[in-house]
């Protein structure tokens, strides 16, 4: 887990211990309040695209007869390589559908950041089709899955309820 926090530097150093405890991966991003939750947006709209990228491409592997595992280690090692779509799709194609993020919070930070995106006059459809990704499967009743869940929904294997 990583801590975006924001705040006076004297403050974050009074708090270190519990910050400390919770994390090893801290960032301090700036002293205006928000500014921490502002940058766990911007990273979760990035891993949403990873993971809504990787879970269609590899989809796609899948229907080309590829191996997908075998696919998957070449683009871990490879220009397409990304650390979400690593970690939820290797778990994924072992069986492992044990929840670790719940398909929710992605679809919950992903339309959050469109909204901020929206606010700012800022066009962005790579990250609308990811949060339209992740909105499909909250759809398909995947809210409380692992979010990679979404390589089995890409790939036809859960298909969206009926609105």
């Amino acid at each position: 887990m990583s801590l975006m926090l924001a705040g006076e530097p004297a403050a974050l150093a009074q708090a270190a211990p519990v910050l400390e405890a919770l994390s090893a991966r801290r960032f301090h991003v700036g002293a205006r309040p928000g500014d921490g939750a502002r940058t766990k947006l911007v990273n979760n709209l990035l891993a949403a695209v990873h993971l809504a990228g990787a879970a269609e491409a590899l989809a796609l592997a899948e229907r080309l007869g590829l191996d997908v595992a075998s696919t998957l280690a070449v683009v871990e090692q490879s220009s397409g390589q990304s650390w979400i779509a690593s970690d939820r799709l290797r778990r994924r194609l072992a069986g492992d559908a044990t929840v670790r993020a719940r398909v929710a919070l992605l679809a919950k930070d992903s339309a959050l950041a469109m909204d901020a995106a929206r606010g700012t006059g800022l066009a962005m459809p790579l990250g609308a089709q990811a949060a339209a990704a992740f909105a499909r499967a909250l759809d398909a009743g995947l809210a409380d899955a692992d979010d990679a869940a979404l390589f089995d929904l890409a790939a036809g294997r859960a298909a969206p309820l009926p609105r």
